[in-house]
């Protein structure tokens, strides 16, 4: 996790949003008219809410809204409070979207409209309404344009309004009701549409009937689930045959015709196929499935250009598709085209890293190219996916038996007239072998023959644990080195081992303890130093690592993953240069060495060098464009440089390609909320905290984006949370007294304030001057 770095969230102005001459009239005029303005929430038929705005009571038990908030709703319901009444359309004017309700049992007072002269151009007017559903407000503004008579009255205000508003009423300065707000104009003037008072009267006079309840069609027959079995069982014809008669049901769906074009292409009918999916694309444009299929049916009729076009219309309406690559590599392959048929399936791993299929082309293409090493890992990645593909299967057993021949030497050992211990120590010779050709079953297999034989041979069951470690078993294998350890209980390696295995199973006391006693019994002993090095890295012992690194610099020549993660040490204990120095020899080594790249751009950054870390960082990616962790640190690199836009798109595929890495949550939401995309930082900061609850970094930012989004009793409780922790930190106390200062609440800003003056009386000038300075009066009280 990265340290927390503290920003303040913005100016006072920001965060007040009005002066304090118009705030004392808006709360004598919500006062005067808030009883008289309902919520208006719709449901469907099972309960289910659906929509919700506001609505003003005209009259004993009557309620105007706008229609748009209540139409084809089987349930209206009008909450006063906590409280629902159900509501009858009773009249509307929808010219006007006017509609008036029937709320029996409703007792809150009617508002009174304002009569005679209509509002003027400049004259203060207050909305009222339940703005994105968080309860009752009030927002002040100015009558922008005075009342219109065509096509209908209206007038335009400055008050400002969110979605939930529509239905409220807007009111003058003694709360009298001049219009009912109705739309935002525009993108960024605050310009507000009101229905003006006098349609209301005319709306409780007279006015239309509502429509007559729309007719509820029976279910439609679940065409596309139905579709689904018959593809998996490549029933072809019986596929058609379903499309067909979904074609005749729903004549306007493009799925019916996709399905019918795909039967088509699989029985090689071409021609029919071709218009099946065109006929979808009619219907839907914008139909990626049917777009790719269409491309599969072209490139089977020999029109290459045509079918990359329409791979290109798929690529267009879905970037990150992996459909599109996979077929791109498939033809490529069959073209004889390797290098670039490579580059594509690469970039569908990098697009779905979850499915099988990806993985495998990528094995059979890399095996053709001769790199029968990373072939085997793409094979083994499907497999693990679930891929039942028997040719890949069976390929990639063979890859791993290309990998040493072992079996001749078994023969031999089965035939040799030996006692029962020298077979067991052939054996494990065997499974030594087949273990560094990594031919796990047959060396775990040489292994459990080699205890059988000499059950007090400890080498044998230390050998047996380091296959089961790579078995990924670590439990059977502690069980087995703990039988090795009994036989030999000061042999340095096995005790080095056992730190080994113990490490795996996070029991870091224990392993430090193991490879402590590896050393002391043998000084020299590489495998010791090694454990000890790692297992003090892992348990958060950066210091005590780096000097074990530093040990074992001494005795042999440090790999180069062994020098990264000597660097990983030197980072910890906050020595980036001395990193960077380990680091260019690992590079020097191994310059495509992943974890290097990783490892430098973290120092780098740790240095305040956030260009050169962006270099790593790239090249990583070139090394591995599927690595979560480069693309994450890509986009924190990105928004330290200050490039927040290029920083999101970076991010979004760390979370794409690895949803349960927080720290990439963290960046991605830190990324927005400097970028101002308050909404997606508020998703992305509270999905890092359902991933990792204890991290502050990401609590902070949220309280920021809450408060940005003038949220600030979320805001303030995020804070509250943070000063649990660290009760002295200003930054939050400073945003607490800004949330309180929102909602315009002077004695609890005040009472905030005086803590932050006694932690830092520099930090809480600044906040008291801003609020003067934004016409908050009551902070010149604030002592100084």
């Amino acid at each position: 996790m990265r340290p927390m770095a503290w920003m303040l969230a913005g100016t006072l102005g920001a965060a007040s949003g009005m002066a304090l001459g118009e705030s004392d009239d808006a709360k004598r005029v919500f006062a005067l008219t808030s009883p008289s303005v309902v919520t208006v929430r719709t449901e469907d038929g099972k309960g289910l809410a659906e929509g919700q705005g506001s609505g003003v009571v005209v009259a004993p038990q009557r309620v105007v809204t706008n229609c748009h908030v209540i139409e084809s709703a089987p349930v209206i319901r009008v909450y006063v409070g906590d409280k629902g009444l159900p509501a009858t359309w009773l009249r509307q004017n929808a010219v006007q979207d006017l509609c008036l309700l029937q709320v029996d049992g409703l007792g809150a007072a009617p508002a009174r409209l304002r009569e005679g002269a209509v509002p003027r151009v400049g004259e203060p007017v207050f909305a009222v309404g339940n703005p994105l559903g968080f309860g009752l407000a009030v927002s002040a503004g100015l009558v922008a344009v005075g009342e219109q008579t065509q096509p209908h009255p209206y007038l335009v205000s400055t008050a400002p309004q969110s979605p939930g508003s529509s239905g409220g009423g807007l009111f003058d300065r003694d709360g009298r009701l001049v219009g009912v707000t109705r739309a935002i104009l525009g993108t960024g003037q605050n310009l507000n549409m009101a229905m003006s008072a006098g349609s209301v009267a005319a709306l409780l006079a007279a006015g239309d009937a509502p429509p007559a309840p729309a007719a509820v069609p029976a279910p439609e027959k679940p065409w596309l689930s139905e579709a689904e079995p018959l593809t998996r069982s490549e029933d072809w014809s019986a596929l058609e045959a379903h499309a067909r008669a979904w074609s005749i049901a729903q004549p306007g769906s493009a799925p019916a015709k996709a399905t019918l074009g795909q039967a088509l292409w699989r029985q090689q009918r071409l021609p029919e196929a071709e218009a099946a999916l065109r006929s979808a694309l009619d219907i839907d444009r914008f139909f990626l499935w049917a777009w790719i299929h269409l491309a599969l049916v072209q490139y089977s009729q020999n029109q290459p250009e045509a079918a990359e076009a329409s791979l290109a219309k798929a690529d267009a309406i879905y970037p990150m598709n992996a459909e599109t690559a996979l077929r791109r590599a498939e033809w490529l392959r069959g073209q004889q085209r390797p290098e670039e048929a490579h580059a594509h399936a690469k970039e569908a791993v990098r697009r779905a890293p979850g499915r099988a299929a990806v993985w495998r082309l990528l094995g059979q293409i890399e095996d053709e190219m001769g790199r029968h090493q990373d072939a085997a890992r793409a094979l083994a990645a499907a497999a693990r996916l679930g891929d039942v593909d028997a040719l890949a299967r069976g390929r990639l057993a063979e890859l791993y038996a290309q990998s040493g021949k072992v079996d001749e030497a078994s023969r031999l050992s089965a035939a040799a007239d030996s006692g029962k211990r020298e077979q067991g120590r052939t054996q494990l010779v065997l499974g030594l072998g087949e273990l560094k050709r990594g031919r796990l079953g047959p060396a775990e297999e040489a292994m459990r023959k080699a205890v059988a034989l000499a059950p007090d041979l400890a080498d044998g069951w230390s050998g047996l644990a380091a296959v089961l470690m790579r078995l990924g078993r670590p439990l059977e294998a502690e069980a087995a080195v703990e039988k090795a350890v009994a036989l030999a209980p000061t042999h340095a390696e096995t005790l080095a081992n056992r730190a080994g295995i113990r490490m795996e199973l996070n029991k870091l006391p224990a392993a430090i303890e193991d490879a402590r006693g590896a050393v002391e019994r043998d000084p020299k002993s590489l495998h010791g130093w090694r454990m000890l090095s790692l297992a003090y890295l892992k348990a958060g012992k950066p210091r005590e690592a780096a000097m074990a690194f530093q040990k074992l610099d001494g005795l042999t020549s440090m790999t180069p993953d062994e020098l990264v993660s000597w660097a990983e040490a030197m980072i910890g204990t906050g020595n980036p240069d001395q990193a960077l120095a380990i680091l260019r020899r690992a590079e020097a080594a191994d310059p495509k060495l992943l974890r290097m790249c990783l490892t430098t751009a973290k120092a780098l950054g740790a240095k305040g060098d956030p260009a050169g870390a962006l270099a790593y960082e790239e090249r990583a990616l070139a090394i591995d464009p599927v690595n979560v962790l480069a693309w994450s640190g890509k986009g924190y690199a990105l928004m330290k440089l200050g490039r927040l836009a290029e920083a999101i798109e970076p991010l979004e595929t760390a979370v794409r390609l690895d949803p349960n890495m927080a720290n990439a949550w963290i960046n991605l939401g830190e990324a927005q909320l400097r970028n101002r995309n308050l909404g997606r930082a508020i998703q992305s900061l509270e999905k890092a905290l359902t991933l990792s609850p204890t991290a502050q970094d990401a609590r902070y930012y949220l309280a920021q984006a809450y408060l940005g989004a003038r949220l600030p009793q979320k805001a303030r409780d995020n804070a509250q949370r943070l000063l649990e922790r660290q009760p002295g930190a200003v930054p939050v106390m400073t945003l607490v007294v800004l949330s309180h200062l929102m909602e315009n609440n002077i004695q609890a800003a005040g009472d905030a304030y005086l803590p932050l003056r006694a932690r830092s009386p520099e930090a809480a000038r600044q906040l008291r001057e801003r609020a003067i300075a934004s016409g908050v009066s009551a902070a010149r009280n604030w002592p100084e």
